[in-house]
């Protein structure tokens, strides 16, 4: 299969803000921060398009962002942005599109509909915003970009609320979004995206250090992903999350490959699956190739709410590559971010002591254990060390021995 190409950076460039909540209830903020999640995630299905992840546009919330500090702050030409406002049974839609480097508006439109009619309006945002900036997409093109819909919109109502919190830091709130998650899944058993997400939220659970299962969790990952697939086989979230559990807990390198270059067919914009197949490639000793990937997945998300992810694999990226001082300086960025992340503190160990910074190694090797007290290498070389190339994995052992970690 030829190696998926990288999106250029003189592509036409948008970042979607969440809309703006106008109405009278603060709890509806999940609603205006989520009704943006098709029309972003139409607008990525498009290879013409560079165009920031969710993830990093939640921050601009608010009536009066100025679309020319978006635009420097993410490296866009154009910022979508506007407000919502719900009353009894219908919802009013205002949408404006900006040129991020003069502020001028290049489209406005105001739509007032009933919730049932909401995927029409996605829809309709979507095919007139992209000639505007993308005039050379083929309307063939821009109708297979658009986004498979729910049959019911109240599991499309539990998701969004689901996707408000799945990122946070407090554990409690963090579990609530598994809740809603298994709502929207019971309420449309064939709408794939709750179920990705509930894959994608059992990996998060993992990373976080909040697992009390791990191994549990990462198989309940395995099974909810390839349900997602099968439900909607174009499914980026479910083809990406599946090859990043098959790279790294089955070490079946290839078959993830295939499911990652699915994924970026699919949504050539999905900054989950440019990061985690950088992690791949590292494994294999393509580090060169999973430093460019890992490169374009924070370019797309450069503000990720799980930004600590983005850093660690860009530190497993530079390892690989032989360049430990950036593995170290993405090591400390991403532990710094996340601190109970113990693939960071593995490689930040790693690459201190090829540094001879030992005492510093020492430290990384101390935070290892401290995580996880029952940490061995040999345990650890049968089961869990990613690596297939022998000439990483053999010096990454000798090098985590050399930090101090027990054998």
């Amino acid at each position: 299969m030829a190696p998926i190409p990288l999106l250029h950076e003189n592509l036409p460039s948008i970042a979607v803000l969440p809309l703006h909540n106008f109405g009278r209830d603060p709890a509806d903020d999940y609603f205006a921060d989520g009704i943006v999640e098709d029309v972003i995630l139409s607008l990525a299905r498009l290879r013409e398009l560079l165009v920031i992840s969710r993830g990093s546009t939640l921050k601009y919330r608010g009536p009066d962002i100025d679309p020319r500090h978006v635009g420097r702050d993410l490296g866009v030409r154009y910022v979508l942005g506007g407000s919502v406002s719900k009353a009894a049974q219908r919802l009013r839609v205002s949408a404006q599109l900006y040129d991020a480097e003069t502020g001028s508006s290049l489209w406005t439109k105001t739509m007032e509909f009933g919730p049932g009619d909401l995927f029409a309006v996605q829809d309709q945002v979507v095919r007139r915003v992209v000639p505007r900036i993308a005039p050379h997409v083929r309307a063939a093109e821009l109708r297979g970009a658009l986004r498979k819909r729910p049959e019911s919109f109240t599991a499309y109502d539990w998701m969004l609320r689901a996707l408000h919190i799945i990122n946070s830091l407090d554990v409690n709130t963090f579990l609530q979004a598994r809740e809603f998650l298994n709502r929207a899944m019971t309420e449309d058993s064939h709408f794939a995206m709750p179920v990705a997400w509930a894959a994608r939220w059992h990996c998060l659970r993992i990373g976080q250090g909040w697992s009390p299962a791990p191994d549990e969790d990462a198989r309940r990952a395995t099974e909810l992903a390839t349900r997602a697939i099968d439900l909607d086989r174009q499914n980026a979230l479910g083809l990406a999350t599946y090859g990043h559990l098959k790279s790294f807990l089955f070490h079946d390198y290839d078959v993830a490959m295939v499911y990652f270059d699915r994924a970026l067919t699919a949504c050539p914009n999905s900054s989950l699956a440019w990061i985690l197949s950088s992690a791949t490639l590292s494994y294999v000793g393509r580090g060169a190739e999973a430093v460019e990937r890992a490169g374009q997945g924070l370019r797309l998300s450069p503000h990720d709410q799980s930004i600590f992810y983005y850093y660690a694999f860009l530190s497993i990226a530079h390892y690989s590559n032989g360049n430990y001082p950036e593995a170290i300086r993405w090591g400390r960025m991403a532990a710094r971010e996340n601190p109970v992340y113990t693939t960071t503190y593995r490689i930040l160990a790693a690459s201190l002591a090829a540094t001879d910074r030992l005492e510093e190694a020492r430290d990384s090797a101390a935070a290892v254990l401290n995580l996880e007290p029952d940490f061995r290498l040999g345990e650890y070389e049968r089961t869990r060390q990613p690596f297939q190339s022998l000439q990483i994995k053999t010096r990454y052992l000798q090098q985590l021995k050399k930090a101090g970690l027990p054998n």
